[in-house]
């Protein structure tokens, strides 16, 4: 504190307004670092939220370790870099402590770190383990088979349904399969295989509001797949982590034109209009309309309308580049063009896809707020209500809250009412307790 030039009040300040980043309520004051100091040792998040605030004051990583005020001597605030770079021993420590009764909370409330840097990408030769069993084309086989299982289960339910059982066979299974006996190529594969469940696994976290292991569990992935030599998937690591900083407000172009470059050019087209949609939102977010739309026309032409079924990490939807369509020209204030945009996704999602119809559903409502248009905006939350009330998605929920406030002023017309009525009673009683969604 005395090298960061903070007071106590200072500090306090620091960590109320950043865990208001992390949707959380804390109310602390000098007193309360008066006691830190004295040898209190407050609950997660706060040791990390202080370890966040003084390394961006001062300029240079501050461990959890070293603020004094961590209660589990190994919480891994960044557990790529404790293992030295290594994404099996990186991934078996987070999984340790998200699945440790004693260690889970605290891991769970780590907070998002906007200057923590991904795995920068290197040529490496895979180094496969002599161990006492040989992996089958069965194990590979079942790990393609459990990666469209969890998959479709986020996509379906929200991510909140199935993260800690995902957790759990990351631990046991694939820690066993990255101990067998392989050969190089098969251990490439069972790398980039790995990686895609240790995404879907960061993915399903950040739906959980957990956006600091949701971002360590990202740098993984994308170690893994530097390590398996899969430069595609790598890319979309990269891709992923740019647009969960761009969800909670951090702007970094670097991130996603580093997620475009990583990418091969022979990676099929889906995928590369996937990372190019992405940048046009980044840009449109940044204000940068040239950029953002010659961005979406690039996507769009890169993807040429291709919608066959695909399986998870080759395909991309054309509901989702409609979505991404929508949200670059909201961003652009485009606000009739949003819509249309929206609308288009909406009609090409299936309708078992209830967790990325509620989320449509959710920006829909807020473009036609934004366009005036109460009545349709109120029809789209009685839409968005149907399918929540399928999904366990903690992040949805927040979209229900902004949604809640924007109809506020209109409380006294019969279509507002109606919807906030709706509102109101899903939000108090639909989500179960956090101990329960995760």
């Amino acid at each position: 504190m005395r090298e960061a030039d903070m007071s106590g009040e200072a500090l306090a300040r620091s960590v109320n307004r950043a865990a208001a980043e992390n949707k959380r309520v804390l109310r602390y004051n000098r007193k309360s670092v008066a006691g830190w100091l004295a040898g209190s040792r407050p609950p997660a998040p706060v040791p990390a939220l202080v370890a966040e605030i003084l390394s961006r004051r001062l300029g240079r990583r501050v461990s959890v370790q070293e603020t004094g005020l961590a209660r589990v001597p190994d919480e891994p605030a960044d557990a790529l870099r404790a293992a030295g770079g290594s994404g099996r021993d990186a991934l078996a420590t987070l999984t340790a402590a998200d699945t440790g009764p004693e260690t889970r909370a605290a891991f769970r409330a780590l907070p998002f770190r906007p200057n923590s840097a991904p795995p920068v990408w290197t040529e490496a030769e895979p180094r496969p383990t002599g161990g006492d069993w040989r992996l089958g084309p069965g194990d590979l086989a079942a790990l393609t088979h459990t990666t469209t299982y969890y998959a479709e289960t986020m996509d379906t339910y929200g991510g909140a349904h199935g993260r800690t059982a995902l957790a759990t066979y990351l631990a046991t299974d694939g820690a066993a399969f990255l101990a067998a006996r392989t050969d190089r190529r098969t251990h490439a594969l069972l790398l980039g295989k790995l990686s895609r469940l240790t995404h879907l696994l960061a993915r399903m976290s950040a739906d959980c509001r957990h956006d600091g292991a949701a971002q360590q569990y990202f740098h993984v992935a994308a170690q893994l797949a530097v390590e398996a030599g899969d430069r595609t998937q790598y890319a979309i690591a990269l891709r992923a982590l740019s647009a969960q900083s761009g969800q909670l407000g951090h702007r970094n172009t670097a991130i996603a034109r580093a997620a475009w470059s990583a990418a091969p050019q022979d990676a099929p087209p889906p995928i590369r209009a996937y990372l190019m949609s992405h940048l046009a939102v980044v840009h449109a977010m940044a204000g940068d309309e040239r950029r953002s739309l010659a961005a979406l026309s690039d996507a769009m032409a890169l993807h040429d309308g291709e919608n066959g079924p695909s399986a998870p990490f080759s395909g991309y939807p054309m509901a989702a580049l409609h979505y991404q369509r929508g949200h670059v020209h909201q961003s652009l204030g485009d606000f009739a063009a949003a819509g249309q945009a929206l609308a288009a996704s909406l009609r090409h999602r299936p309708p078992s896809a209830h967790r990325a119809r509620a989320l449509t559903l959710a920006r829909l409502g807020e473009v036609h707020l934004r366009e005036g248009r109460l009545d349709r905006a109120c029809a789209s939350v009685h839409q968005l209500l149907d399918h929540y009330g399928r999904i366990r998605c903690p992040r949805t929920a927040d979209r229900l809250d902004d949604l809640r406030i924007r109809l506020l002023p209109y409380a006294r017309r019969p279509a507002a009412r109606s919807a906030l009525g709706r509102l109101d009673g899903y939000t108090r009683y639909q989500n179960p307790p956090e101990r329960l969604a995760v």
